[in-house]
């Protein structure tokens, strides 16, 4: 099997996982969350990585067309990570995850398991699935697009989203951050 194939198999899984959360996991309880926007603004920011990274150059394809070399399928490795991590946290939050930002009345804050030393461990392995999509590309440019775009739609709901956390739970929130890290332990 080419690593191609493998590939764009792991490519569909996890677009089709986010496409599901997106538009059919826990609708009825984003219809009643505070923000929205910052979904939309992340998605527009991981799109523009994605196939930007694709259409900027034309050569990107041929690159993309060579034969798989170690560090291609550590890439998709990381994007299976991705998949499998941010599926382990939407189980982990259960009926509480929505795709909008917010807490309903009596929720709790959820510092266990996988949320014991990172805040977003979600975002975190998004993150790394598309740090494997920029080793899967293999070109500079595209590399770069798929990478720096999409992290950055990340970090904005990141930021909207601990806005509403502060809000939301105020100094338990605060102490939580005290005793975790946002994103990478012992660096950020």
């Amino acid at each position: 099997m080419s690593g191609q194939l493998i590939f764009f198999i792991v490519l569909i899984f996890w677009v089709g996982f986010d496409i599901y959360l997106f538009f059919f996991h826990n609708r009825r309880i984003s219809v009643r969350l505070q923000e929205k926007r910052s979904k939309y603004i992340m998605l527009a920011f991981v799109l523009s990585g994605m196939f930007g990274a694709v259409a900027v150059d034309g050569n990107s394809k041929e690159a993309f067309m060579v034969p798989f070399l170690p560090h291609r399928y550590v890439g998709v490795a990381l994007m299976v990570f991705a998949v499998i991590v941010r599926f382990l946290v939407v189980r982990q939050l259960g009926p509480s995850f929505a795709i909008d930002v917010g807490a309903l009345p009596g929720e709790k804050l959820r510092t266990d398991g996988l949320f014991k030393v990172i805040r977003h461990p979600a975002y975190a392995a998004e993150i790394t699935g598309f740090l494997g999509l920029a080793l899967v590309f293999d070109y500079p440019l595209s590399s770069i697009l798929a990478f720096i775009l999409p992290t950055t739609g990340i970090l904005y709901r990141i930021a909207v989203e601990e806005k509403n956390l502060k809000q939301v739970f105020g100094d338990a929130y605060k102490e939580y951050c005290k005793k975790t890290w946002r994103l990478i332990p012992y660096v950020f």
